[in-house]
């Protein structure tokens, strides 16, 4: 059987950085009533946010980029 962590883990990666957002500022708000009882769940959901945003970072950096003036070419070219 599976732990709540490691299942809070796999949970919070299947979302969205929206979604991870939202309860990351509901875990903080909790955070001040219950300390002890949120913090980990607010670390995890934290890590998988930064893990989201650092793919994120990462696939836009390998995608290829067309030259600014790109368009502009193909119209000039396309009146030859």
């Amino acid at each position: 059987m599976i732990s709540k962590m490691e299942y809070l883990k796999k949970r919070y990666k299947e979302m969205s950085p929206a979604q991870l957002e939202l309860i990351i500022v509901q875990l903080d708000k909790e955070l001040e009533h219950n300390p002890d009882s949120v913090k980990d769940e607010l670390c995890i959901a934290v890590d998988a946010l930064e893990e989201k945003k650092k793919k994120f970072h990462e696939n836009r950096r390998r995608r290829p980029c067309l030259p600014s003036n790109f368009e502009h070419q193909l119209d000039v070219g396309e009146e030859f």
